[in-house]
């Protein structure tokens, strides 16, 4: 049986929020809603094994530019 957090569904959605919001606004909103457990780096690294390094970058960007607006 999976973890809760490793679902496929519960990964897909992580994706989608790290693609919207970037990695700054996805930890904040999970922290938001009281979802800071377990292992962030181990989290961070499933969600971004499957991207690109351009993609990454991409995500990192745009982070740095809502922060700075």
């Amino acid at each position: 049986m999976e973890t809760e957090m490793h679902h496929p569904l519960v990964e897909k959605g992580i994706a989608a929020l790290f693609k919207e919001l970037g990695p700054v606004e996805t930890i904040e909103f999970f922290q938001r809603l009281g979802i800071n457990r377990g292992d962030s780096v181990k989290e961070i690294e499933s969600i971004t094994e499957k991207m690109s390094k351009e993609e990454i970058l991409q995500g990192i960007r745009k982070s740095r530019k809502q922060i700075h607006s």
